[in-house]
């Protein structure tokens, strides 16, 4: 009882306090904390919605492609914002407030999401086809903004146990939601059931904005003033141009750890996500899934990644995030060999707890490695390059996927998919062998720049 009102205590004085009040070790511990507060409230909000909008689509009407489109739509219409977003952003001085508009407007899309069933059986499919590929033009750049933004929030020392913790208690958060929303969408029936949980993710998500804006900020030395809607569609102009491109190519490429990382990553999310919308399709079409069990899939997952992400924080600060995103990579193949042999819905919620815990260290590591081979200097910009270029893959992983199946049928794709996922998974390897082996200034660098961002988190 004592711990809990401590714990109670805590969070009020958290999120009631004035920014600036407290001492710079203060600051950053509550930021840490509001780091973990802030993951929580949007877990919530997306958890009411994102688990829920592949079964949406099938009881609609949506065919294998659409289907499919679900995943690459929004990658590929995020290609034209990422770059001149992350220059917007990186343009900001204080970036939290444009965040939070971002994720407004991201937010928006899922009351249109909700009124889709009042129009016609013709159209639904493809309105949540268009709404869930053009609300990824705000998500993406609010989430640029906000891996910068938290970059300067949480140091480099703290990042493997803070994100570490923020992904533990953000999974078992949403999976809280994701269980009820899942049985009450299959109470309340379709279509009404989807409509309250996707409008009921837009309500949560102003909470969330709410507790966004608590977190201290601390002004980006780098950053220039604020900029305009014009200059806005003047950096679009620039990035589309040839002379644009060729200075950021020509900036990038100085950038080895940065490049090596990145092409690594796009190898790794084309295998990754290659079996994603078979996954879905298998559930629902072959194995009879309703939205309860999508929930109760999704809480085996949290049961393992629970107990993951003790281990492979532990294991990044032991070994570093190359190693552990390879050790832990080289796992998830198991999921679609899982799929290929289930029969039962029973099976895949036990894998379900296993590769949940490999996972865990997938996630922690790949972010961590972002934030640590990015510049400190346009560090939007940079997460920009990297998430487009990681977008492209993932604009053709799901198409590969429903390929495979339209080919083979269920049990030889996911056969395949595993496959390259176990192929993805050594280019991890590799690039870690590579920065060991040398490129000593590149590397001394970065070493250089994480030193500097140290300093400068809370000055």
């Amino acid at each position: 009882m004592g711990r809990l009102k401590q714990t109670s205590s805590t969070l009020v004085s958290d999120l009631t306090r004035r920014e600036g009040d407290g001492s710079s070790s203060d600051s950053l511990e509550r930021n840490v904390r509001m780091n973990v507060y802030h993951g929580i409230a949007s877990i919530m909000a997306l958890s009411l919605a994102v688990p829920f909008i592949g079964i949406f689509a099938v009881r609609i009407g949506a065919s294998d492609l659409q289907v499919g489109l679900l995943s690459s739509g929004p990658a590929l219409v995020s290609l034209l914002s990422m770059i001149p977003g992350g220059r917007f952003m990186d343009r900001q001085s204080r970036k939290r407030r444009m965040v939070a508009r971002f994720i407004f407007l991201h937010r928006l899309f899922y009351v249109f999401i909700a009124s889709i069933p009042f129009f016609t059986v013709d159209r639904r499919a493809w309105l949540l086809v268009f709404a869930v590929a053009i609300m990824n033009v705000p998500a993406s750049i609010a989430n640029i903004g906000w891996q910068a933004f938290i970059s300067q929030v949480v140091p480099v020392a703290r990042r493997a146990d803070a994100f570490a913790a923020r992904n533990r208690l953000m999974n078992l958060a949403g999976t809280v939601v994701v269980l009820i929303t899942g049985r009450l969408i299959d109470v309340l029936g379709f279509p009404v059931g989807y409509q309250v949980t996707f409008a009921g993710a837009f309500v949560l998500s102003l909470v969330e904005i709410w507790v966004l804006g608590r977190v201290e900020e601390t002004p980006d030395g780098s950053s220039q003033n604020r900029v305009s809607g014009a200059e806005i569609a003047a950096a679009a102009r620039t990035a589309g141009s040839f002379s644009g491109l060729g200075n950021a190519l020509r900036e990038v490429a100085g950038e080895r750890r940065f490049v090596r990382y990145t092409l690594a990553c796009v190898v790794f999310y084309l295998c990754w996500q290659a079996p994603w919308p078979l996954f879905t399709l298998y559930q629902v079409k072959v194995l009879g899934a309703n939205n309860t069990w999508v929930s109760l899939l999704n809480l085996t997952n949290t049961g393992g990644s629970l107990i993951g992400y003790g281990f492979w924080a532990r294991k990044i600060n032991q070994y570093g995030n190359l190693r552990t995103l390879f050790l832990s990579s080289v796992g998830i193949f198991i999921v679609p060999v899982a799929y290929a042999l289930s029969r039962s819905l029973l099976t895949v919620a036990g894998f379900n707890l296993l590769t949940g815990a490999i996972f865990s260290g997938v996630n922690l590591a790949l972010f961590n490695q972002l934030l640590e081979v990015t510049p400190q200097t346009n560090k939007a910009t940079y997460i920009a390059y990297y998430t487009t270029a990681v977008n492209a893959a993932a604009i053709f992983a799901p198409m590969l996927g429903v390929s495979l199946l339209g080919l083979f049928g269920y049990f030889w794709a996911f056969m395949a998919c595993a496959g390259l996922r176990l192929a993805g998974s050594f280019v991890f390897l590799l690039v870690s062998h590579l920065d060991r082996k040398g490129d000593g200034d590149d590397v001394g660098g970065s070493r250089r720049n994480r030193g500097r961002s140290q300093g400068r988190v809370l000055r």
